[in-house]
């Protein structure tokens, strides 16, 4: 079994009361400008991703942290950009959002760079099913603590 048909059981498992995968996304309309808590998120973002792929990769010798997510400087306002964000939305119709890092064992990724994110989709097809993992970055400049 592959992993798309292991993912496939694991959707049909999913009880729709908790996410409805039948609902259709709705396509996102491009914002006309930015602001700088998005900016300053966008950064601490950056920063948390290369973080914890240097960390990985400086610490692990059976695997290697890939980057896959996309993360294009180009934002809004800025010319090019609605047409890169309608870009963007047709890759989440078609494969959803991509994790912004993938896990492989070494072995499986002799391609010594650790940036995939702009690879042609043919050579994507074939390289991210060799993944073992994908891991979605999140950082925040807020500690939460919680007291029972």
């Amino acid at each position: 079994m592959d992993y798309r048909e292991r993912i496939t059981g694991l959707i049909e498992q999913i009880n729709p009361e908790i996410v409805d995968l039948s609902i259709e996304r709705k396509r996102g309309t491009p914002p006309s400008q930015v602001s700088s808590e998005f900016l300053t998120n966008k950064e601490q973002g950056d920063w948390a991703e290369k973080t914890l792929m240097e960390c990985i990769n400086q610490n692990s010798r059976n695997c290697i942290a890939v980057k896959y997510g996309r993360d294009d400087d180009i934002i809004a306002g800025e010319p090019g950009f609605r047409e890169f964000y309608e870009r963007y939305q047709d890759e989440l119709d078609s494969i959803g959002k991509r994790p912004d890092l993938l896990i492989f064992d070494r072995r499986d990724f002799p391609y010594g760079q650790t940036d995939i994110s702009h690879w042609d989709n043919d050579i994507l097809d074939k390289t991210v099913p060799l993944a073992k993992c994908g891991i979605e970055v999140r950082s925040s400049a807020f500690l939460m603590a919680f007291s029972q």
